[in-house]
């Protein structure tokens, strides 16, 4: 099959704009919901958990200089997944917050031979409940902890 001018010239434009959308360059963010800012010295460094069954505990670990954040996260597999209940740690220069975690939403892929694959919109709350920071976290691959069973989070 032969291309006239006029139709590859169409093809060159056309995949020039869909090849940003073939490529997942999104990355994990942290928000901070009072300033209306992103924190954009923090890098995710490790998203661990096992699926047991209908429950996925999971662990998600952000750090920065002088800084580190923990999110323990157990989730229900189902129709639709759910956070079923999720605690934060963190870290920061000359301060500890600690509070409940909520989910604005939540994307599960797979699981069943390989390694499932987790995303969403995590609200880390104050113990009042108020929303402090948003995390997104693009659709990520969950890799099995290196040690020992996976983190139990307590349910509330």
């Amino acid at each position: 099959m032969i291309l006239s001018p006029k139709q590859l010239s169409l093809l060159v434009c056309s995949a020039f704009l869909l090849l940003p959308y073939c490529r997942n360059i999104e990355e994990a963010t942290i928000e901070n919901l009072q300033e209306e800012s992103t924190l954009t010295d923090y890098q995710m460094i490790s998203l661990a958990g096992r699926r047991d069954g209908d429950r996925l505990p999971v662990r998600l670990i952000f750090e920065a200089p002088s800084s580190n954040l923990r999110m323990d996260l157990l989730f229900r597999i189902g129709v639709p997944t759910r956070l079923e209940s999720g605690q934060y740690h963190w870290e920061r220069q000359d301060e500890v917050l600690e509070g409940p975690v909520r989910a604005n939403s939540v994307t599960f892929l797979g699981g069943q031979s390989d390694n499932p694959n987790l995303g969403g919109v995590f609200q880390l709350l104050s113990a009042s409940g108020d929303p402090l920071y948003k995390v997104t976290l693009p659709t990520s691959e969950v890799k099995r902890p290196e040690t020992g069973t996976p983190w139990l989070v307590p349910a509330h």
